[in-house]
């Protein structure tokens, strides 16, 4: 499923305009990660099954990853950095991830995301912003007729007996935002586990906590036209 442009303009647009991702630096990077950075590599191990691996037809010893995320790009462009008390970015992106089966405007290899990122020296500082994302997000798809409900969540790629996943829900890191029951973005606190994995500081040499939140494009447009379609046929039955 190809996303409109005027669509992706339009939920640009809406997430622009909110007060918790007022300010952020806007990023442009290539989906190409190297095997060998370390988010990268973690991913492949521990999600072989989705990982969508590349190779260099001329040169044999670059292997890469198409990024399954819009976030992992920005922390292999900020890795070795150091940086002041917060700051925000932005970053769309196609991203890519094998399934053992693909759905329309469900589950795509290849789907457009934006996502927002946050790094902090404070922890306070990025639970509130998770909290504000939350209720301004729900509230811009509400405008847009869509209803979102906030869910607590896992990532899929964990088995269910892994410890990850049971950390991840039961410390509420991730929630997801579901509208027709189709789990169409999230909010995700990190703590100082990419910050630390990938050398990124404050200049006082803090390690930052980090959180991100990520929208689907193509899903929240599948969705959108779903209701819309609903509608219509509902308007229609009315006149008759």
């Amino acid at each position: 499923m190809a996303i409109t442009a005027e669509f992706e303009r339009t939920l640009d647009d809406m997430l622009a305009g909110l007060t918790c991702f007022s300010g952020a630096e806007e990023k442009r990077l290539a989906p190409l990660l190297p095997r060998d950075f370390v988010l990268a590599g973690n991913y492949i191990k521990s999600f072989p099954q989705h990982a969508f691996s590349v190779d260099n037809s001329i040169n044999s010893d670059e292997q890469y990853l198409l990024s399954p995320t819009c976030c992992y790009p920005v922390f292999y462009d900020l890795k070795d950095s150091q940086h002041g008390e917060s700051f925000l970015i932005t970053h769309k992106n196609l991203c890519f991830r094998c399934e053992e089966f693909y759905a329309e405007g469900r589950r795509q290899i290849a789907y457009t995301m934006r996502e927002y990122i946050l790094m902090s020296d404070t922890l306070d500082t990025v639970t509130a912003w998770i909290d504000a994302v939350k209720l301004q997000v729900v509230d811009a798809l509400s405008d847009l007729g869509l209803k979102a409900e906030l869910e607590v969540a896992t990532d899929p790629f964990f088995n269910s007996n892994d410890y990850k996943q049971a950390f991840q829900r039961d410390q509420k890191l991730k929630h997801e935002f579901v509208i027709g029951g189709v789990a169409c973005g999230s909010v995700n606190l990190h703590l100082k586990a990419f910050s630390r994995s990938c050398n990124i500081t404050s200049h006082e040499g803090h390690d930052y906590y980090s959180a991100c939140f990520g929208l689907g494009y193509d899903r929240v447009q599948h969705q959108y036209d779903l209701a819309r379609a609903a509608a219509d046929a509902k308007g229609a039955l009315e006149h008759v």
